[in-house]
């Protein structure tokens, strides 16, 4: 009887990136969790029953458009939804420019990741809203909500200002859902009107 022996494989050797491939990976990975992140916002949102817009584009002055996630329209005003996915732990203050992002096994001395606030990101989107909202009716008020979908554990001073989606879930719940006065439904077609021309420019 004849005992054939298994060969094992080595398996190949880990390509290694250059810096450049590195931060177009990153980059890809951020872009698909991020769309996975605004479709669940977005699902929320559909199931709630008030006006949504999704991806608006609008102007922001100077030629310039900016990308918002979501809008949403309640008897109080209009409400501007910034989505965010992310993993590790982040530490900041709502009003830094930027917090800071660690993951787990990094080395204690490691550098953290800084990301640009999405607090400040959304208050610059609100401007935008706010700046055509107020073409109808300057007491239109302009709301903002930064949701967390990822699996970031976020230091007490950045929870107090964002919302998870089970967060958003119940915001919405308690919203009131009588029909908005005239001018805010006014100013919610400019802003749709306003969306759609910056698209086809």
């Amino acid at each position: 009887m004849v005992r054939l022996r298994r060969r094992r494989v080595k398996p190949p050797d880990r390509c290694r990136l250059t810096a450049h491939e590195a931060q177009v990976w990153r980059s890809f990975r951020a872009a698909i969790q991020g769309e996975k992140g605004e479709s669940a916002v977005a699902h929320v949102l559909d199931r709630s029953g008030l006006a949504v817009l999704h991806d608006a584009m609008l102007p922001a002055g100077g030629g310039r458009t900016t990308q918002i996630d979501h809008l949403f329209l309640s008897p109080r005003g209009i409400h501007v939804v910034e989505t965010k996915r992310y993993g590790g732990e982040l530490t900041g203050h709502p009003e830094d420019e930027r917090w800071r992002q660690r993951f787990a096994g990094e080395a204690p001395d490691a550098p953290p990741r800084l990301i640009y606030s999405p607090v400040m990101q959304n208050a610059a989107h609100c401007r935008a809203v706010y700046a055509l909202a107020r073409l109808v009716d300057p007491t239109i008020q302009v709301f903002s909500h930064v949701v967390m979908t990822g699996t970031a554990v976020l230091s007490p001073a950045l929870v107090a200002c964002t919302l998870s989606l089970s967060g958003l879930e119940t915001l919405l719940y308690g919203l009131e859902r009588h029909v908005p006065r005239g001018t805010l439904i006014d100013a919610w077609r400019r802003i749709g009107l306003a969306c759609h021309a910056s698209r086809h420019q």
